[in-house]
């Protein structure tokens, strides 16, 4: 059985590691984020799923995704058809997250699973195996072809109105990819490869290390034993007292807490707040339909869909490119104030809004993928055509930067300034009775 110490990443309480049944997962007795599932060693199943995710990935980026036919003329795209239209309509920026977020990112997913499951599986060793899987902790945020998927049904949906439009392979290899890609993330225990690459000698720090301090185990928090968690592979190791501390398993620097984390996390999210106003003012994308020429907004294209009775899309745009954003910003502005302030209150509640919005804030890139699609598949002149506007830009910025907002902010902070303010008002209330005894003893 596993007697392994670890520290939860969103309070860094330290917990013991032990064995748990199939399809349970340990939750932090602090906090209650997850801290790891039951641990599965096999590889050969999500190995097996990352080799059908490649085959399918290919296809993909072969075949076309849409065929779109009006007046006798037909134009197709393939994934990389939007990249390509941003820049050639000269929006550099969007062309980038799109090719980052639809191709590049996916694809390092899926090789890096490759690269480093098959020697796992054949027991050997490939050069280099820890510091992909350490490049892949901070590429599968930005994986978004299940995003992708729900912008190219708003697409098909807006194009059925008044053209004829077919699904090629591309569209059926995504539809499968997505699923296959969950499968393989679901099935496969990240904390067994990292014992699987990690050296044979390495020691784990182990319950019997937290006896020998002479802080108390209940309430133990991981820095108060000068002890850290490594951000990459969530090993708990010692701190250095000279110089950085490097994680033994990962080789990546650890540190005590993120660096200027609620600072950065406040610029990046005030700065997502003034693109905001622009991304919903200025035009996502200028349509035009037999000579006549529209300007489109992410309120008019709700709109558009809910008149066209396409209700299920309007609300799903509805909720993922105007109501995500915003309850996004608000609710990260609150916690991010109330960390600052040191606020008590439900710290445990604050946590769990903190992981929801930093999960969701991807699926506003709805509207994004969706201009790719049409502005690379609508060619066809004053008969019918779509450009990207300025809009679009601006929404895109909204979308990345509450991503980064939330990545520079340390949760953890939560429940440190709430615990010091705790301290300092017990200590403040100490003095002044101290005070008051004082004064009230005759000389």
């Amino acid at each position: 059985m596993s007697r392994r110490l670890i520290a939860c990443e969103h309070c860094d309480y330290l917990h013991v590691e032990e064995d748990i049944p199939a399809g349970s997962v340990a939750c932090c007795v602090r906090c209650g984020s997850p801290l790891y599932s039951a641990e599965q060693n096999r590889f050969d199943k999500p190995l097996a799923l990352a080799v059908t995710a490649l085959i399918l990935f290919a296809i993909a980026n072969t075949f076309p995704v849409l065929t779109f036919g009006m007046e006798g003329r037909v134009e197709t795209n393939t994934l990389a058809s939007g990249v390509v239209t941003f820049w050639q309509e000269g929006f550099p920026f969007l062309a980038f997250m799109v090719a980052v977020t639809s191709i590049i990112a996916p694809l390092l997913l899926i090789a890096a699973h490759i690269y480093v499951l098959l020697p796992i599986w054949r027991g050997t060793s490939w050069p280099g195996m820890k510091r992909v899987w350490r490049v892949l902790a901070v590429v599968r945020p930005w994986s978004m072809l299940d995003v992708f998927l729900i912008g190219l049904l708003v697409a098909l949906t807006k194009l059925t109105d008044f053209a004829q439009v077919i699904a090629g392979p591309a569209f059926f290899a995504i539809c499968c990819l997505i699923p296959t890609v969950l499968l393989m993330n679901v099935t496969l225990d990240t904390r067994a490869v990292w014992r699987r690459i990690a050296p044979s000698s390495l020691r784990y720090l182990d319950q019997d290390d937290l006896r020998e301090s002479t802080m108390p185990i209940s309430g133990a928090v991981a820095r108060k034993h000068g002890l850290l968690s490594c951000h990459t592979c969530a090993m708990v190791v010692i701190e250095q007292e000279n110089g950085p501390t490097k994680c033994p398993r990962c080789g990546d620097v650890v540190h005590q807490r993120k660096a200027r984390s609620l600072s950065r996390a406040w610029a990046l999210l005030l700065a997502a707040v003034i693109l905001y106003v622009p991304a919903n003012v200025f035009p996502i994308m200028q349509v035009t339909y037999l000579g006549r020429s529209e300007a489109d907004t992410i309120l008019s294209g709700v709109a558009a869909l809910t008149a066209a009775g396409e209700w299920p899309i309007a609300i799903v745009v509805f909720t993922a490119s105007i109501l995500v954003p915003i309850v996004k910003i608000v609710l990260l502005g609150w916690v991010y104030l109330a960390t600052y302030l040191g606020l008590a209150g439900p710290l445990r509640e604050r946590t769990l809004i903190y992981r929801v919005t930093e999960l969701v804030g991807r699926w506003s890139m709805v509207d994004v993928f969706m201009v790719s699609i049409l502005a690379a598949l609508v060619k066809l002149g004053n008969i019918a055509s779509v450009h990207p506007g300025f809009g679009a830009v601006a929404f895109c910025g909204v979308v990345i930067l509450t991503m980064l907002s939330a990545m520079a902010f340390d949760p953890r902070l939560i429940w440190d300034r709430a615990e010091l303010k705790a301290l300092k008002s017990r200590s403040d209330t100490g003095f002044e009775r101290n005070q008051v005894e004082k004064q009230g003893t005759p000389s």
